[in-house]
């Protein structure tokens, strides 16, 4: 999935205010969270560095998938 494929789906829907990504770790503010990594990887690319911020973000959009489902 692009950074443009992963953008286009989260903002076609409503997000949680806060989602456990795994045990410890809680996003409290999903929509910021969801900004700054698109903003960092518009800027660096999806290299291996910042291979963290696409991890977490496809991780986010499989929890909401989730959810829903």
């Amino acid at each position: 999935m692009t950074i443009e494929e992963l953008e286009a789906y989260f903002s076609g829907i409503d997000l949680p205010n806060s989602l456990e990504l795994n045990a410890g770790t809680i996003v409290n503010d999903v929509a910021h969270c969801i900004q700054t990594h698109l903003t960092v990887l518009k800027i660096n690319g999806n290299v291996r560095p910042f291979e963290c911020f696409y991890d977490r973000l496809i991780q986010i959009k499989e929890i909401i998938e989730n959810q829903h489902a």
